[in-house]
């Protein structure tokens, strides 16, 4: 190369390491606004949007293991002015959040600088329609925000050295997007991989609109680099990019967002990728549950010898899941760990010394019992449907978040998952049912399996109530609910998480939440929290408004579990597609006796709504001369509806909220003497 043309590339190569200059040179620096920007009083891409992206810069570079990140948002109205509270989600473990700055410019132009602080913060993230999770957020407020202000922040996150995180480009978000750009430095070098494996370069899975794709971009070395010079990155521009549409009951937003996931190659073809993968994971798989020192002892003092192949199983299952569990329980510090003596490498021999494990390692110790036993077993590898489904394209088994245990017994494959807290025998948390993945097959080979959905009585919600109507138009009486399956496990698991005046009052509030406001409930006795193989039964003492006086007639809502149940999809469109959890039934009875000073003038008729997939059915029928008796049947047996079905859905769900708003009309005064 010649001098000039060294020169040329030098300086290159100088603005383009300019570009990824760390945040806390250029922090004082924030892109010119522009007149239209700061006049902007509305989207009209999305009539009624609180707010907008205008710019939004990502880069991440595994060069100097850092992510950066710029954003620029106008807040269009009241509800966007909630951006002005930046959350960044964060684990503490693999990376720390710094080089926080931020402004906010008013519509006049003029600026108010953040001065204020980062606070850390425990959050709850719901989703739409479904359950809660805690994650951590770092968090700090911009200053002085208004309807028409434009907020400017940046920050990094920094990485440990030697520390190698594929880009993950999360494209799609809440807010439309004027502008994005993404940007990815990856280690140019061999990267030693999980299993010794070495890798070099990398390759991406895309999920983006028609016309939108990632570029890789290449630059000559020059004579002064070294190993570590950038030589390549890949970028993608995006402009006009419409929010993510948040709807009640809609799949995973990691499986819907636009997005793009990197990885480092250790193969090109998908076939012999998954075969590799599948190789080391086995080994690793068999290592651990080949350390079986003590176990045979173990079993035989669990198991008697008369036992069936499924007694045998069910006992070995109750022991593990009686152990410790480190998922479950807060998790510790490796120095913690060492301190009590529990090391943090282990087979299944230690796990079963130490009675404690988290939940893949209770699993593993669970299949080397069951082996010991006699009796096959083999593991399976699943993401969770909580936050994604498996994609055989994406090569990574960073997709995976937990393992099962497959017992065969009578020649059928049982899916077990004692590793899950308070998980009883038979069933699985159901992030990682009806989900693919990897599973073991006999002489150490892999493939590719799914695993099964559970059935609506798995997961099931039994409530049975006897009151009597006051003059008042109050019910006063007894509530009994029974929870099975996975209802009995998640509500097992948020009261193991306090304590029993904790668990009272998870109880409680539950229940009223289900009743009229201003409804008092009392638990009545202490409900067997730890026997997992038995459903959660309580019983309660209610008191609760209930019928409304209309001159001489008495209005009384006949299902006083739904009174508050709002319409599970009003929308008349829909985006997504529908999507369960799991499974489930509900099943209500209601005794009401009335008082003498009331009679029944007329109650609803019965109906009975069914699809192939779910079922209702309501009736409600008169028990002597001063008595109501309802029954509710509320059945879903599916889980993932496609958008076209959508009408369908809505429509059998406007009928069951039709249904349960039926009232009943009691006539009051003389009129109520018996004829």
């Amino acid at each position: 190369m010649t001098a000039a043309g060294r020169a040329f590339w030098t300086l290159v190569f100088s603005l383009f390491l300019a570009g990824i200059t760390p945040p806390a040179i250029w922090a004082a620096d924030w892109p010119p606004i522009s007149p239209e920007d700061l006049s902007m009083t509305a989207l009209k891409e999305q009539p009624g949007a609180p707010a907008v992206v205008l710019l939004r810069e990502e880069t991440e570079d595994d060069l100097n293991n850092a992510h950066s990140v710029y954003m620029r948002i106008k807040v269009l109205t009241e509800a966007g002015r909630k951006y002005a509270d930046v959350e960044i989600p964060y684990s503490r473990r693999r990376f720390t959040i710094g080089d926080v700055s931020g402004r906010t410019v008013h519509p006049d132009g003029a600026i108010v600088p953040f001065e204020g602080k980062v606070f850390d913060k425990l959050l709850l993230k719901d989703r739409v329609g479904q359950k809660q999770q805690h994650y951590q957020v770092k968090s700090f407020t911009l200053p002085d925000v208004q309807v028409g202000s434009i907020l400017d922040f940046r920050y990094s996150r920094r990485y440990d050295d030697h520390s190698l995180y594929a880009a993950n480009w999360d494209v799609q978000d809440d807010l439309f997007q004027k502008s994005a750009s993404f940007k990815f430095l990856p280690y140019q070098g061999e990267v030693v991989m999980a299993h010794d494996r070495i890798g070099q370069g990398i390759a991406w899975t895309s999920f983006l609109p028609d016309g939108s794709k990632p570029q890789l971009h290449e630059l000559p070395r020059v004579s002064f680099a070294n190993k570590h010079t950038v030589s390549e990155f890949v970028d993608l521009q995006m402009a006009n990019v419409h929010p993510i549409v948040r709807e009640p009951f809609m799949p995973p937003i990691e499986a819907l967002r636009y997005r793009v996931n990197f990885y480092y190659m250790v193969g090109a073809k998908q076939e012999e990728f998954w075969k590799d993968e599948g190789k080391f994971w086995n080994k690793d798989v068999e290592h651990f549950v080949g350390r079986r020192d003590g176990l045979e002892q173990a079993v035989t003092q669990a198991v008697a010898p008369t036992d069936t192949p499924e007694q045998k199983v069910r006992k070995i299952y109750a022991l593990v899941s009686a152990m410790e569990n480190q998922s479950y329980n807060p998790p510790r510090e490796e120095k913690e760990l060492q301190t009590l003596g529990i090391k943090v490498d282990r087979g299944a021999e230690d796990v079963l010394r130490q009675r404690s494990g988290d939940h893949d390692q209770l699993n593993r110790l669970f299949a080397a019992m069951v082996r010991a036993a006699g009796i096959p077993a083999w593991m399976m590898w699943v993401p969770s449907r909580e936050e994604r489904v498996f994609e055989p394209s994406l090569l990574t088994t960073g997709q995976f978040d937990a393992e099962l245990v497959i017992v065969e017994l009578g020649g059928k494959d049982v899916f077990l998952d004692p590793g899950t807290k308070f998980c009883p025998y038979g069933l699985m948390d159901w992030r990682y049912s009806n989900n693919r993945g990897l599973r073991q097959r006999e002489n150490g080979k892999t493939e590719f399996g799914e695993s099964p959905i559970p059935s609506y009585a798995q997961a099931m919600i039994q409530r049975l109530a006897r009151l009597q109507l006051t003059d008042e138009g109050k019910a006063e009486g007894t509530v009994k609910v029974g929870f099975y399956g996975m209802e009995a496990m998640e509500r097992r698991q948020e009261g193991g998480k306090t304590d029993p005046e904790g668990r009272k009052k998870l109880l409680e509030d539950e229940i009223k939440s289900w009743l009229p406001g201003d409804s008092e409930v009392h638990l009545l006795g202490t409900p067997n929290w730890e026997d997992t193989e038995k459903h959660l039964v309580a019983d309660f003492q209610i008191a609760s408004p209930l019928a409304v006086s209309s001159g001489k007639r008495w209005i009384v809502p006949v299902h006083v579990f739904q009174v508050n149940d709002r319409a599970r999809f009003p929308a008349s469109e829909r985006v997504n597609s529908v999507y369960f959890d799991y499974l489930w039934r509900h099943l209500d009875e209601v005794h009401l006796a009335l008082p003498a000073s009331l009679a029944m003038e007329s109650l609803p008729p019965a109906e009975d709504v069914k699809q192939n997939y779910a079922v209702y059915s309501v009736d409600q029928k008169q028990e002597g001369d001063h008595a109501i008796v309802a029954r509710r049947d509320l059945t879903m047996g599916g889980i993932v509806f496609p958008q076209k079905m959508y009408g369908e859905i809505k429509g059998f769900f406007d009928k069951v909220k039709a249904g349960d708003d039926q009232q009943a009309i009691l006539k009051a005064g003389a009129d109520a003497e018996p004829k």
